[in-house]
């Protein structure tokens, strides 16, 4: 009469047992893949969300440092992880901590004054989650850069569960363009 294990319950043979190595080994083999199965089926997929804007943003004049990137396309939301999009922010329905990532696509800056451009992940209460920014501007072939930007946020329903995305661009001082 073969026994089992406490946890798993996968069988094994006690030594009063009949030698039956490969009927053993058959026995283990089917409850170890019994037993997998049924953890994949009750771990769904991992709930995440991809949006993105396609509207460009331009920022004019001395005075403009900073603009809210337009959000408009859902491209997959799994497991319901956000509401629809509203304007320019994402509102995660589920709490926890949520790795939020980011790229940004900039082009080469209309003028001579501007220092650097940078994206931040931000947060309802405007505080910022990530940060990139950089002084590299694409050179005249590649006409525009990629960057990324990466943060964690531990996101609480109905309060601290909406982000966005904010462009900036800073300026050489004296700057009037």
């Amino acid at each position: 009469m073969p026994a089992s294990t406490v946890n798993r319950g996968y069988p094994y043979p006690v030594p009063t047992d009949p030698t039956d190595v490969a009927g053993d080994i058959q026995d283990l083999a089917e409850a170890i893949d019994t037993d997998l199965q049924a953890l994949q089926a009750s771990v769904g997929p991992r709930p995440m969300a991809r949006v993105r804007g396609v509207t460009p943003v331009t920022m004019e004049g001395a005075t403009a440092d900073s603009a809210t990137l337009s959000l408009e396309l859902v491209d997959f939301n799994i497991g319901g992880a956000i509401a629809p999009l509203t304007g320019s922010n994402v509102r995660i329905l589920l709490p926890g901590m949520w790795l939020v990532v980011a790229t940004f696509i900039y082009s080469i800056p209309n003028g001579p004054n501007v220092a650097s451009i940078g994206v931040d992940i931000v947060d309802a209460t405007n505080t910022e989650v990530g940060r990139a920014n950089t002084h590299l501007f694409p050179a005249v072939p590649e006409l525009q850069r990629n960057m990324d930007v990466s943060g964690m946020t531990n996101v609480v329903p109905g309060s601290l569960d909406t982000l966005r995305l904010r462009a900036e661009v800073r300026r050489f001082a004296a700057a009037t363009t």
